[in-house]
């Protein structure tokens, strides 16, 4: 089901088929698991921007004049590569700071600047991250132990799912079978698309496709109905393209234009491999139709505003909009016979796609399907399909080499399976102990949103009332469902993996669709506990923090309390600021959309997210790709409130208690090192492009230097002089 949420971050792209999840979707939460973090970089000198710097190695020292002293490093050797990452430490990394650098002018480079220089990317990965991409790359190896236990015969006894597990796992594993095999399966498919000889048959194959996760010309699902968060509607949404984002088909700089030429090639080669004598003119076909739809597309900016995407249709209405697809058939084979409310996100996109529809000969349209099929099934067929989508996807991401056979396989089987995954793998993770201390930590975060709240001026008391109740109604789900995943009704077997593939598929559209027209199951968690992220969901009020996420660098009963709430306390307090950021805000209490401030307020707060905007449409991500300032806004006006509430919850936390001192750093200044720390990060310049023009997360130099510089507390914890680059004298702020 979807529902208006964001995530704590996104991957840029994996090397595989499933795209990443959108943040349209829970405030960090969707389909795809265990992402990847994004890309960094330079913007230009300002007061209100820092100086550009190099992705990785160190600057030069900085004179220290009128700043802190900064104490003085001590002995550490440097290690050399990240191939066998182990749990860190509990506490802030001091091998990773770069004391050459004073943290008033590049607080990013001053707590990672040794850890980036002495760090190189894997050749498998498109970037490599201090904290998520350990921690992901740890998980990874858990559950890998559990998947080759399981896979052997000898599964979790308490986990009443894990052969299937196991099986799903194995099957991935034969690549002997996934040429012969799964390739049999696809061609299957495509004979099925080969037999569509009218409209009725083209809507039914459709639904077979979405049935089977293919993105085909739209999308279809259960979502909350904005106006009324109690109940589930269908959804009709945009989709069906191939390349990242619809600016890929306009742009018209060099890069763009070879990407699109690269695309292209990539779709003549998959269709060749699967026999197709035309490949080269279908491959152009097939990007003419992907362009008309993408022309009709909403843009990521248009998107993040949920009344822009809310239209409300019944089944007649929908007729009307696109009279030239055979929707009751489609609805009758997709699983959803019965659907009458309907919520059109993009209905000129629809519009555009029933003309397309009326005017294209089927054997385009049969084409197009079958390239959809193809794309989707890559990941699962022999070598020289996997090798050519790898081939084409390098160009967005950067990475060198393919990831091991391994770690795709416990990538598609946590996809496929997570919570069934998961149930094993919170055993080994997350202790009673740990659990109570994250909830503790959530209470405190609250208590200082309601304490900042009754301070803000530009607010009028009825707005802080309904704020207030909306914080309190907030639902906190830690580490791991109460109630797990049925899969009984899964069938997975040991013979094609995309076979399995399929079934799975089937299985969430079938468990998804079926929530259309009940109650919201208030219950359910739209991420499995394996992955490393967080997300808040408006439509649902509430905050979700995995149990992958519960471990170090971010968190550890053992750790110190000021590094705890510079990781997973800013975390939560990134999340519930979710709540209340520019698409947040728009949510009542109760999860419904609707205007519940006064228009003075609302204009008020859209001054203050205007000045955000501008503030990060200044910061470079790489080369002369600038952030865009609108699509991040809402991670950003997180970060910033985040770390607002992070801090208060720190003070009065350790309120009475004896100051610590961590290699001459206080609490305050370990948390701050402690939150820059989760992000550092070295990237390829691809994935660095691909974020800054496809996320609404900010490249992490940004995330940090953009967050800190519009902090009061960070230029006081680190007596930065006025005016640095760290503490300008004109500051954006929204709570």
């Amino acid at each position: 089901m979807r529902t208006s949420a964001a995530f704590l971050w996104l991957a840029v792209l994996s090397c595989r088929s499933t795209p990443a999840p959108k943040a349209a979707e829970p405030s960090s939460a969707a389909g795809t698991k265990t992402p990847e973090p994004a890309a960094a970089s330079p913007a230009p000198p300002s007061p209100a921007n820092p100086p550009a710097t190099q992705v990785t190695g160190a600057q030069p020292a900085v004179p220290n004049a009128g700043q802190p002293e900064i104490p003085p490093a001590p002995a550490e050797p440097r290690t050399a590569a990240v191939e066998t990452p182990r749990a860190p430490s509990p506490g802030i990394d001091l091998s990773a700071l770069d004391r050459t650098v004073n943290p008033c002018d590049d607080f990013y480079r001053f707590a990672c600047g040794s850890w980036l220089a002495r760090t190189p990317i894997p050749e498998d990965r498109p970037q490599w991250g201090r904290a998520f991409s350990e921690v992901l790359e740890r998980n990874e190896k858990v559950l890998r132990q559990i998947l080759e236990a399981d896979a052997r015969g000898e599964p979790d006894p308490a986990n009443p799912f894990a052969r299937k597990v196991g099986d799903f796992y194995a099957t991935c594993m034969d690549e002997e079978k996934a040429e012969t095999a799964s390739f049999a399966t696809l061609q299957r498919e495509l004979q099925a698309i080969d037999r569509i000889d009218a409209p009725r048959a083209l809507a039914r194959r459709v639904a077979e496709l979405h049935r089977a996760g293919a993105r085909a010309f739209f999308g279809f699902a259960s979502r909350q109905d904005a106006r009324d968060a109690t109940h589930v509607i269908g959804g009709v949404d945009q989709g069906g393209l191939g390349l990242p984002d619809r600016e890929y088909y306009f742009r018209d700089d060099r890069k763009s234009q070879e990407l699109r030429g690269l695309y292209l090639d990539h779709v003549a080669r998959m269709l060749a491999m699967t026999g197709d004598p035309h490949a080269d003119a279908h491959a152009h076909r097939i990007f003419q139709m992907e362009t008309m739809l993408a022309r009709a597309s909403l843009d990521r900016v248009a998107r993040r505003d949920p009344y822009k995407v809310y239209h409300r249709l019944d089944r007649a209405g929908l007729l009307t909009v696109a009279p030239h697809f055979e929707w009751n058939d489609y609805f009758a084979i997709v699983g959803a016979a019965d659907v009458q409310a309907i919520n059109v996100a993009a209905p000129e996109f629809v519009r555009a796609l029933d003309g397309l529809l009326a005017r294209g000969n089927l054997d385009d349209l049969r084409t197009y399907l079958k390239w959809r099929a193809i794309e989707a099934a890559a990941d699962t067929l022999g070598a020289k399909f996997v090798d050519e989508r790898f081939r084409y996807t390098r160009a967005l991401t950067g990475a060198k080499v393919l990831l091991p056979r391994w770690k795709r396989c416990v990538q598609m089987t946590d996809r496929a399976l997570g919570e069934a995954l998961g149930r094993t793998f919170v055993t080994t993770t997350v202790g009673a102990e740990g659990k109570a201390m994250a909830k503790e930590m959530i209470v405190n975060i609250e208590k200082a949103f309601e304490a900042n709240l009754a301070t803000l001026g530009w607010m009028d008391d009825a707005a802080k009332k309904a704020s207030l109740y909306k914080l309190h109604k907030i639902d906190n789900k830690v580490a791991y469902p109460e109630r797990w995943r049925d899969y009984a009704k899964l069938e997975i077997g040991r013979e094609s993996l995309l076979e399995n593939v399929l079934s799975a598929a089937r299985f969430e559209t079938a468990r998804d669709l079926a929530k259309i027209g009940k109650p919201v199951d208030r219950g359910e968690w739209r991420m499995t506990p394996p992955t490393v992220n967080a997300y808040y969901s408006a439509s649902l009020n509430e905050m979700v923090f995995p149990a992958g996420i519960m471990q170090l660098p971010f968190f550890s009963p053992e750790a110190p309390v000021a590094s705890n709430y510079g990781g997973l306390g800013m975390v939560m307090g990134h999340e519930l600021t979710h709540g209340f950021d520019d698409r947040g805000r728009k949510f009542d209490g109760d999860g419904n959309l609707r205007e519940w401030w006064s228009p003075r307020v609302a204009k008020a707060y859209e001054q203050r997210a205007a000045c955000v905007a501008r503030q990060y449409d200044r910061y470079v991500a790489v080369d002369d790709v600038h952030l865009n300032g609108r699509l991040t806004l809402g991670e950003n006006i997180a970060d910033i409130g985040g770390m607002k509430l992070m801090i208060a919850a720190l003070r009065a936390k350790r309120q009475g208690e004896p100051p610590t001192d961590v290699g001459g750093f206080d609490d305050e200044q370990q948390a701050f090192i402690a939150f820059a720390q989760v992000w550092c990060t070295n990237y390829r310049p691809e994935a660095a492009r691909t974020q800054a023009l496809t996320n609404p997360h900010s490249t992490t130099q940004w995330r940090v230097n953009g967050s800190v510089s519009d902090n009061p507390d960070f230029a006081s914890a680190f007596r930065c002089a006025r005016r640095s680059p760290m503490a300008p004298a004109n500051r954006c702020t929204v709570w």
